[in-house]
This record gives C-alpha cells, sequence and structure tokens, in this order.
C-alpha cells in the first residue's frame, strides 16, 4: 500500500470527530469538498424538515406560531451565540448576509453623524464590496477600497495606514474567500479603537470552520451566513451580532412588524424593540430556519475548537502530500501556511486550473467518482476541509485524482469555455 495512503488510514483511525460523517447524508458517487459554498444535509435535518412540514404546518397550522415557531429565532440565536462564544442576546438571525450587511451598515451611520467613510479591500467578497459602494453612493458618503495589486494576500502594515487615513467604518471577511487568509482580527479591531473607526467582520467563511471567540477578540459588529460550515442549507438565515454595549442608539432601517416592541399589539405607533429583534424587517422564515436548530447542534456537540483542530491536521497531511506528489507539477499553494493566518480551505492555482477543475467534477474514465471543487477566476481552485465530514483518506484521493489529471493529460480533453461557477 502507498505509504501516505497507509498514512492516511491511521490519521483517520484516530481522528475523534471522524463519527460525525455518519451525521451526515453523503453522496456515494461523489467526494465532497465544497462544504465552504454549501454545507451537507445532516440527517436529523432531513427529519425535522419533515416534522416542520407534515406535522407543525400540515396539521397544526396556525396553532405552530404559538406551539413553537415565535421562538425558534431566539432558540437558533442561541445556538449560534454558543458557537461564537457570545451573550445570545448579542445575536439576530433572519434575513441574508448582505440584506443584514446593510442594515447594520444603516444603523451605524443614522447613529453616527461623524462616519464619512466606508471601506474594504480588494480581497473581501464582491457582494460586499456592492453593498458598501452602494450606501456610500445613496448617502453621500465616500467609498475606499484598498487594492493589494492582485495579490492574494494583504498587508497588514498597508491597511492600517488605510485604515488610519480614512477612518470610519471598514468591513472585511475575517477569512478570505479566494485564498482562505485569516485576518489577525484582534490586531485589526485594536487599530480601528485607536483611529476611531468601526470594523464590521463578514464571518461567513470562518464560523464553524475555525474557533471564533467574540469575547476575547473584543468584536464589535458582525454579520455572516449559516450554508457553509454551518450546514443550514442552500439560503438559509443569516446573523447579524451586535455587542451589548454598542446595540444602544442602533436603529434598523427597515421599520418591521417583528421589529417592533411589541409586534403582536397590532399598535399604530411603531416603537423599536431594544433588543436585537429591531433588526427583524418581518415574519421570520420558519421553514428555511427550522434547518438551523438541528444542524447548528452538530456544530456544537463537535465544538469548534476541536473542528479547528482537525483542519489544522487535514491541511498538513494536504500539504506533505502536495510537496510530495504535485509541487512539480505546476500547482501552488496560495493558502498561508501558518495555521493561525488561515481559515478551513485550501486553494491552488494551476494554469490549467479550469480544466482541471472539470476533470474533477465530470472525469473521464467510467466508475471514477466525481470530486466536488469549485473555481475561482482567475486560476484558484479551492478544496474546502471541512472537518465534520471531510477524512484524511478523502484527501489522499483528491490529491491522487490531481496527479492523475495532469499525468495523463486528461484536462487536455476538457475545453477551455467558462460555463456555470458554482
Amino acid at each position: 500500500m502507498d505509504r501516505l495512503e497507509e498514512l492516511a488510514k491511521e490519521l483517520d483511525a484516530k481522528d475523534i470527530l471522524n463519527k460525525f460523517r455518519n451525521e451526515f447524508i453523503y453522496p456515494e458517487d461523489k467526494l465532497y469538498f465544497d462544504g465552504n459554498s454549501l454545507g451537507l444535509l445532516s440527517k436529523k435535518t432531513k427529519e425535522s424538515l419533515k416534522e416542520v412540514i407534515n406535522n407543525e404546518w400540515g396539521q397544526h397550522l396556525i396553532s405552530s406560531w404559538n406551539n413553537s415557531w415565535i421562538n425558534l429565532p431566539k432558540k437558533v440565536s442561541k445556538k449560534v451565540s454558543i458557537i461564537l462564544n457570545s451573550n445570545e442576546n448579542e445575536i439576530y438571525v433572519g434575513g441574508s448576509t448582505s440584506l443584514n450587511l446593510y442594515k447594520l451598515l444603516l444603523s451605524l451611520i443614522k447613529s453616527n453623524n461623524s462616519i464619512k467613510n466606508i471601506s474594504t479591500d480588494n480581497l473581501n467578497f464582491p457582494s460586499d464590496k456592492y453593498i458598501c459602494e452602494g450606501i456610500c453612493n445613496d448617502y453621500n458618503l465616500k467609498f475606499n477600497l484598498l487594492d493589494y495589486d492582485n495579490n492574494n494576500l494583504p498587508n497588514i502594515d498597508v491597511l492600517e495606514q488605510f485604515i488610519k487615513k480614512n477612518n470610519g467604518i471598514i468591513v472585511l471577511s475575517l477569512v478570505t474567500y479566494k485564498s482562505s487568509y485569516r485576518y489577525p482580527i484582534s490586531k485589526i479591531n485594536r487599530i480601528c479603537q485607536e483611529n476611531d473607526s468601526i470594523a464590521i467582520w463578514d464571518l461567513s467563511h470562518a464560523i464553524g470552520a475555525i474557533d471564533i471567540d467574540m469575547k476575547i477578540n473584543e468584536i464589535d459588529y458582525a454579520i455572516g451566513c449559516t450554508y457553509k460550515y454551518l450546514n443550514g442549507g442552500p439560503g438559509s438565515p443569516a446573523f447579524i451580532y451586535a455587542r451589548n454595549e454598542k446595540q444602544i442608539g442602533l436603529k434598523s432601517p427597515i421599520k418591521g412588524w417583528f421589529s417592533h416592541s411589541d409586534p403582536f399589539d397590532f399598535s399604530k405607533t411603531y416603537v423599536q424593540s431594544e433588543s436585537m429583534n429591531k433588526f427583524s424587517s418581518g415574519t421570520p422564515h420558519i421553514i428555511s430556519m427550522s434547518t438551523l436548530d438541528s444542524s447548528l447542534d452538530v456544530t456544537i456537540n463537535a465544538t469548534t475548537k476541536k473542528i479547528e483542530n482537525k483542519s489544522i491536521d487535514l491541511y498538513n497531511f494536504f500539504t506533505e502530500i502536495f510537496y510530495d506528489r504535485l509541487l512539480n507539477l505546476g500547482f501552488k499553494i496560495i493558502t498561508p501556511k501558518n495555521k493561525d493566518e488561515r481559515g478551513s480551505h485550501i486553494s491552488i492555482v494551476h494554469k490549467e486550473s479550469w480544466r482541471i477543475t472539470k476533470c474533477l467534477t465530470d472525469p473521464e474514465y467510467p466508475g471514477e467518482k466525481k470530486i466536488i471543487v469549485d473555481f475561482r477566476p482567475p486560476n484558484i481552485i479551492r478544496i474546502a476541509l471541512t472537518p465534520l465530514y471531510v477524512s484524511f483518506n478523502d484527501i489522499f484521493r483528491v490529491c491522487i485524482r490531481l496527479v492523475q489529471i495532469i499525468e495523463s493529460n486528461e484536462y487536455e480533453k476538457k475545453d477551455g469555455s467558462k460555463d456555470i461557477v458554482t
């Protein structure tokens, strides 16, 4: 048996998180490395959805609001707060990441007349940039974009000077979506505090993959999604985090039904809730939120500390194979080596990345399993190390498949046209 394959078996046998793979529905014809875009469906979530649809909605109808649904947002928010080590009254769950960023930005602007700048950098997810730039255009504020000259990694010294020059609000992704770089969050927060600036952290590519402590890191504001490493399902509700003492004075720009201090009083006068419910625009999306009630339990039971530790081990095993088998085949890793400077996906580049991705997802050979990764322009292949269900043997197999694609010139059988990029 191959030395590295044997090592994979040994590591899997020692893996204390190995049992959690059985919590998910894992397709037999695939190897799945795209949990940083959409997590797997947990078996308990499938059953809980049946309960919501068949019984709560199908049989009990509107009485389910009083029986369970009205408390579901609070129940889910508490579970998110456990994962983030925050207070449960600091979390709102609902809406999308973009909508929540918009509401949070506008709340901060309206509560602080001194804010003149909203900034981000070119490593942030594009939709965050769209929101920031759009609000600046609509409210006559200055939008600032820090461009690292097509480098996939930031320069923290340059970022510090940028914040000092453009004090106001800066929006950053804790883990960047292309290279998996992780910012030194405590340092950036301290820089912002010393320069009269506010940091909003997008945790979408971080939550559920690395251990995040909102208290220790003194995070004031954050947003993020739940369908990646938290396995909430497509379009599952996003969240807003605001530290308790920072909630005072915040006013949501949308005066909705459930953001009222007493929505079932049906008052003619709007009185905003003083809790994080102020960000609730309307009726909670019960079906999509119900997936979180069960899926978050898997992460809580595994603990993010153990999840991050396994992520580190998966990365180390990948790089051992990489430098032994892949380095001389034209591949390069752009994800940082330092464990404190990365999230839980590996980004590799190759001049034929797009056609290689096609080979992985649509193999030429009969019986070859599809390997689901994702491609990001111009030449990045992202491989998600999702510790809850990715094994060390999975890592070995994707690396060996990459070797096969290059050595057999299989990629030459694929055309270079780019169709759907997932």
